[in-house]
């Protein structure tokens, strides 16, 4: 199998992947939730205890030939077909982790970062250069599937069109607080976005000079004709 893959015209190795992802796909969407939970616990059973048995440099021959595998496949794929197996394989995470319980999901965490340490550990530079690289790219392609709506919009702006309106741009008021500053939030603003989660104390503010405190605090005449001028 091996020498007839290695055979293989890009054109064939991609007909072939479609071919098995389109099995694949169909026999899952068959597949009731008890079959989905056997088949992903018997799938990394298996994994685990082939890749417990794996020497150091046969795991870092492994991923090297993985990380070729995936980027011939990739550079031969068009802009729909990436798109295709993107979200094909969104879909199939998503499934996977419904069906998982509590205590598989941080199995499954703490395996995954496992693996990645182990693999970084015996990284050689060229080959942490090339994984940042697929990285970028792969986060690249990602965000440019949800924004296709928006490409080449800033040359052909509308301005009847609300584009504040759109869910993808439009964020919301600041309506959560943070738990460690009590500073406003947007409902989709990263957790150590304000203060690191509580790292970063400032000090509180020091009242202000007078005359300053009393124009500022709107309770005379003064006070009022100088917030007015200034708001």
């Amino acid at each position: 199998m091996a020498a007839s893959r290695d055979a293989e015209s890009l054109e064939r190795r991609q007909t072939r992947l479609d071919d098995q992802c389109s099995r694949q796909a169909a026999s899952r969407d068959a597949e009731s939730p008890q079959q989905t939970r056997t088949r992903i616990d018997g799938q990394r059973s298996r994994q685990g205890a082939s890749r417990a048995a794996k020497s150091p440099e046969q795991r870092q021959t492994r991923f090297g030939d993985q990380r070729a595998r995936q980027a011939s496949s990739r550079d031969a794929e068009s802009s729909e077909q990436r798109q295709t197996r993107l979200g094909s394989l969104r879909a199939r995470q998503a499934a996977s982790r419904d069906a998982e319980s509590p205590e598989q999901t941080r199995t499954r965490i703490d395996d995954q970062r496992a693996r990645q340490a182990a693999s970084r550990t015996v990284e050689i530079p060229e080959q942490r250069r090339t994984r940042s690289e697929d990285q970028r790219r792969q986060q690249a392609a990602s965000r440019a599937v949800h924004w296709t709506f928006m490409e080449g919009e800033a040359f052909r702006y509308d301005p009847a069109k609300n584009y504040d309106s759109h869910p993808q741009l439009h964020i919301g008021q600041m309506t959560d607080v943070c738990s460690f500053c009590d500073a406003l939030k947007w409902p989709g603003e990263a957790p150590g976005m304000r203060c690191s989660g509580g790292k970063v104390r400032l000090p509180a503010l020091r009242p202000p000079p007078e005359p300053l405190k009393s124009l500022m605090s709107g309770t005379t005449s003064q006070s009022k004709h100088f917030l007015y001028i200034f708001h």
